[in-house]
C-alpha cells in the first residue's frame, strides 16, 4: 500500500508482542527492498511503564514523517491514541493493521480520520443475529461472561439473592435484547468472527473426511490429532459464498478489504470499504481500489 501511493518517508510503530514485532519485521524488510525510508520504528505494549508510552508519543509528535504504519493490537493502539490526544500532533495519515483499523471502538479517536488499512473481509453469518437475540436470563445465568453482559446491559442483578450486595435491583424478566444497541447485538462488522466460523467448519469437514467413507460413517472410530491435521490440508469447501482451502504451508489465501475511515453526513466516522488485496491474483494485480479514499485532510488527493 505504501509503495502504491508513492510514499518514501514514513514512521512505523508496532505492538511489542509477537503480533507487532513479527509484522513490523516483515514490513521493514519489504520497505528496505522497495526503497522506502523509515524515519523511526517504535514498539510499545500496554503493560509497559507509562514513561515508555510517553516517549513513543513524543517521537511521533516531533517527527517529520506524515505517514505512519501502525502494526498494533487494538488494546495497545487505544493507549497510544489516548496519549496522543492529550497533545495532538500535526495531522497524520495512519496506515493500520487489521487488529485496530476495523475495531468499532476505535472510531471515537478523531485524530485517525482518513486512516486506511487492511481488514479481514466483512461477512454475513445467516441466523447469527437471531441466535444472539435468543438468549434468555436462565441461559445467561449459566455462563459468568453472559451474566456479566446481561447485568451491565440492563443494570439489574440476575443473581436475585445477591441483588442487595451489588446495589442493583433484581432483573424482572422485562429486559429486551432487541432494544439494545451495543457490540453484542451489532452483527454488521463480522470479521474475526467469520474466521472462527470458517475454522469450525474446516474442522468439521476434516472429521467428516476421517469417519465417513462415501455414505457410510463410523462415529466410534478413535480419531488421532495427526489425522485431523492431515485431513485439514485437503479441506476444500464453500460456505455462504466463501471458499475455504489451505496451501502447502497450511495457509488460506490472503484476502483483505482495504478500509478507509470516512466522515459521514451526520458527522460520525465509519469504515468504508475502498478496495481489496487478493494474494491469488497475478503478481502486480493483488491490490485494487474500487472507490476513492478520503484522506485525513478531507481531500481525495494523495
Amino acid at each position: 500500500m505504501v509503495k502504491h501511493f508513492g510514499w518514501t518517508w514514513i514512521g512505523a510503530v508496532c505492538s511489542d508482542s509477537d503480533y507487532g514485532n513479527n509484522g513490523m519485521a516483515s514490513f521493514l524488510k519489504a520497505a528496505e527492498q522497495e526503497g522506502i525510508c523509515v524515519e523511526y520504528s517504535e514498539a510499545y505494549y500496554r503493560t509497559q511503564p507509562h514513561s515508555k508510552l510517553k516517549r513513543v508519543a513524543d517521537v511521533i509528535r516531533k517527527s517529520s514523517a506524515r505517514v505512519i504504519v501502525a502494526f498494533v493490537a487494538a488494546g495497545d493502539m487505544r493507549f497510544l491514541l489516548e496519549e496522543l490526544s492529550q497533545q495532538p500532533p500535526s495531522p497524520i495519515q495512519w496506515i493500520g493493521s487489521e487488529a485496530w483499523v476495523t475495531d468499532p471502538q476505535m472510531l471515537r479517536f478523531n485524530l485517525c480520520v482518513g486512516a486506511v488499512g487492511v481488514g479481514i473481509p466483512r461477512s454475513v453469518i445467516p441466523g447469527f443475529r437471531n441466535f444472539l437475540l435468543d438468549l434468555s436470563p436462565e441461559q445467561a445465568l449459566k455462563f459468568p461472561l453472559l451474566t456479566e453482559f446481561w447485568e451491565s446491559s440492563f443494570s439489574c442483578s440476575l443473581k436475585r439473592q445477591t441483588g442487595s450486595s451489588t446495589g442493583m435491583p433484581a432483573c424482572d424478566g422485562t429486559e429486551d435484547l432487541q432494544a439494545l444497541q451495543n457490540p453484542y447485538t451489532d452483527t454488521s462488522q463480522l470479521r474475526v468472527t467469520k474466521m472462527v466460523y470458517k475454522a469450525t467448519y474446516a474442522i468439521a469437514h476434516a472429521l467428516h473426511g476421517i469417519i465417513c467413507k462415501e455414505k457410510q460413517c463410523d462415529k466410534n472410530i478413535k480419531v488421532e490429532p495427526r489425522q485431523v491435521l492431515d485431513q485439514l490440508k485437503r479441506v476444500n469447501f464453500t460456505k455462504n459464498n466463501y471458499s475455504v482451502s489451505f496451501d502447502i504451508n497450511g495457509d488460506p489465501v490472503a484476502t483483505y478489504e482495504l478500509v478507509n475511515w470516512q466522515v459521514q453526513g451526520d458527522g460520525s466516522v465509519d469504515f468504508v470499504t475502498v478496495g481489496q488485496y487478493d494474494a491469488s491474483k497475478p503478481k502486480g494485480q493483488e491490490f485494487s481500489l474500487s472507490k476513492s479514499i478520503i484522506w485525513y485532510d478531507g481531500s481525495e488527493k494523495v
